[in-house]
């Protein structure tokens, strides 16, 4: 392009605006955001679980504010619709009539796909998820390649701010030792430097259907607090509260006890009340065998968002999620 095709402007006369969130400070309107773990650890019903709480209009975790309800684009290239995904989101609650998804029986889709936009556009769909992303990048295309990576994602991140979209790419990764191990296995560094906020699920050693949610890279605000959430049985996530654990410690298999008396009481608590209410003298008669003083024992349930209930002339304790689940 000539210089006679030269354009320029002054940032004065740029009409500024805050960034909307679906999920603060993990997930925002309009951005690119990776979820990225390795195989079997819940990435997808991680992704499915957000999708159902949009296509309610259910708060997020730890959230009091309800997101508007609306409609989600949901693909997966790996299982299917009828047997897997369906069900999927069935058994998380979605409403399917709020869930579309692009059909690919005649051809695939990918990322720089005109059919993305159209959907969004006919929907007004406001979150998006490419489930994993690494299929979605077309056959002419070398995830690897920075060339090829930054043109795709770089029309991908235009369209999510064109339609005010959240868009979730979840994504494979090898075994790792260390954040920047992590983001050599994503493919080329740019896929992680476009997206905004890179969230990573992790096992915990303390069960099989225990999981960490913890944010390594967020460019639109500060790292959000490392979350701790259950599988269960039939799908759905039960999220437990905070916990002191970083990205780093996951990486490296470093699974240390929080540091602070506020993190093991949270953690107490969670366990404690993971399978439904308890008396709030029974918990006060085990912080008092713990030695937990009532100071820390109600920062820790305040934290959690743990909500008392009278039944029965007795005051009982419960987390908001099991609240939610009754």
């Amino acid at each position: 392009m000539g210089i006679e095709h030269l354009k320029y402007d002054y940032y004065m006369n740029i009409k500024t605006r805050k960034v909307e969130w679906l999920w603060y400070p993990y997930i925002a309107y309009g951005k690119i955001t990776l979820i990225v773990g390795d195989p079997g650890n819940g990435k997808s019903t991680l992704a499915i679980n957000l999708a159902s709480l949009v296509s309610n209009g259910e708060s997020m975790p730890f959230c009091r504010e309800p997101v508007k309800m609306s409609k989600v684009v949901y693909q997966n290239s790996e299982d299917a619709k009828e047997d897997t995904i369906c069900p999927r989101l069935k058994s998380s609650g979605a409403q399917l009539g709020n869930v579309a998804y692009i059909d690919e029986s005649l051809e695939t889709l990918a990322m720089d796909d005109d059919r993305i936009d159209k959907v969004l556009e006919e929907t007004g769909a406001r979150l998006m998820v490419l489930d994993p992303y690494q299929a979605y990048f077309g056959n002419n295309a070398d995830m690897y390649r920075a060339s090829d990576s930054r043109l795709i994602l770089g029309k991908l991140s235009r369209l999510a701010q064109k339609r005010k979209c959240a868009v979730i790419l979840v994504g494979h990764m090898t075994k790792s030792h260390g954040i920047s191990e992590l983001y050599r296995s994503l493919g080329s560094i740019d896929i992680p430097a476009i997206a905004r906020s890179v969230l990573l699920v992790s096992k915990m050693p303390t069960g099989d259907s225990d999981r960490l949610f913890t944010q390594i890279k967020n460019n639109l605000g500060p790292i959000g607090p490392s979350l701790l959430f259950k599988i269960m049985a039939n799908g759905r996530i039960k999220w437990l509260g905070e916990t002191s654990l970083t990205p780093e410690s996951v990486l490296e298999n470093n699974f240390d006890e929080p540091k602070t008396k506020v993190d093991k009481t949270c953690m107490l608590l969670a366990r404690l009340l993971n399978k439904g209410t308890l008396l709030a003298t029974e918990i006060e008669g085990i912080a008092k065998i713990e030695k937990i003083a009532p100071r820390t024992l109600y920062d820790a349930k305040q934290r959690l968002n743990i909500k008392s209930i009278r039944k029965g002339g007795k005051w009982y304790w419960a987390l908001e999620n099991e609240i939610k689940d009754k």
